[in-house]
């Protein structure tokens, strides 16, 4: 057979997942090896080989990602094929080894497959509508800063968020949804996240038991979603018909739905101005009149002005919403300044 590597997708839930092409491609290779890393899944290197007909060995971790010289030097003189759990090229590890034997010139396959990246879309949410898709680490792998940052950025533009949630194989432990709920309501940073968030659990999907729920997250945080894998989605702004589909297929309250509606960053940062103003407009006093305001007293607010507009350039760089406020505090002062007749210019 012809030298090279082969990245099979075995699909989402077990051996049964895989396709035709899977098949075909897995029956050419010389050697066959699994990575079940990535995901959970419901099979074995034993009951992948017997449908496919030949041995398949289980690779860990550590091979894949420090030890993939190894496999590559392989694959430069017999066909090896690599079993991959979802879709192949879901995660950065296996583009990769692509990279890599491409740069040794050794020929490669991708077979693709089911993904939960696609599978989503069983809850009703338009898969045209995700952002940013985030993993959430186990604990001791790290904070959960990135899947809030992801958050914030996606509901900004009022985009769903995908947030898988991690898993120690080697350890069989896997990050459920009420311990997702849990982690991110704990977060120093969790204003994005809070008790009343519409959420969406899924447990394994693709599988003839998915279980998918949709509520307030301390009401999903109590729901019994049985075993791994384990995702949770954060809607953003909801067409009709996904709303329809939360409430059918997710068996969302439609007083949720009614009471809680997604918001963006846009919104938080309207409701905390906007109730900062109106208490000042409540609490404002005027001062000893009249002053005298002279030429040091009008540059000052005018490097003010100057302040909040390069504010404004440098969040816009990242596309947050703060780039907005700001230009409004830079505009603001400049028109205190036109309305006291201190300074002459037109917009």
């Amino acid at each position: 057979m012809t030298p090279g590597l082969a990245l099979i997708s075995i699909g989402l839930h077990d051996e049964r997942d895989l396709s035709l092409r899977a098949l075909e491609e897995a029956r050419t290779c010389d050697v066959l090896y699994a990575e079940m890393y990535t995901t959970k899944l419901d099979t074995n290197a034993d009951r992948l080989g017997a449908i496919i007909g030949r041995p398949v060995q289980k690779i860990p971790r550590s091979v894949l990602e420090e030890g993939s010289d190894a496999i590559l030097d392989e694959a430069s003189s017999r066909k090896v094929g690599v079993l991959v759990g979802g879709d192949c090229l879901s995660a950065t590890t296996h583009v990769s080894l692509l990279l890599d034997a491409a740069k040794k010139g050794i020929p490669t396959r991708v077979i693709h497959g089911s993904s939960v990246l696609t599978a989503v879309a069983e809850t009703g949410l338009s898969p045209y509508k995700f952002g940013r898709t985030v993993t959430l680490p186990l604990p001791e792998r790290g904070p959960a800063d990135s899947v809030l940052s992801a958050l914030e950025e996606n509901l900004e533009h009022g985009l769903h968020t995908l947030i898988l949630l991690d898993l120690d194989a080697e350890a069989d432990r896997h990050l459920t949804v009420d311990q997702a709920v849990s982690i991110l309501l704990d977060s120093e940073k969790s204003s994005v996240f809070d008790r009343e968030t519409l959420i969406v659990g899924v447990a394994r999907l693709g599988s003839d038991s998915p279980v998918i729920r949709a509520g307030k997250a301390v009401e999903i945080a109590e729901t019994d979603f049985g075993a791994p894998p384990h995702a949770m989605i954060v809607p953003g702004q909801l067409h009709f018909l996904e709303a329809e589909a939360l409430k059918i297929i997710c068996g969302c309250p439609a007083t949720t739905l009614t009471e809680e509606k997604p918001r963006g960053i846009l919104d938080r940062l309207v409701e905390r101005y906007s109730g900062s103003c109106l208490r000042v407009l409540e609490e404002l006093r005027l001062g000893g009149l009249p002053r005298e305001v002279g030429e040091a007293e009008v540059k000052n607010l005018i490097e003010h002005a100057e302040r909040y507009l390069r504010d404004a350039m440098y969040y816009a760089r990242d596309r947050k919403a703060t780039a907005l406020a700001s230009v409004c505090y830079s505009e603001g002062v400049l028109d205190a300044l036109k309305l006291l007749d201190l300074v002459e210019f037109e917009w």
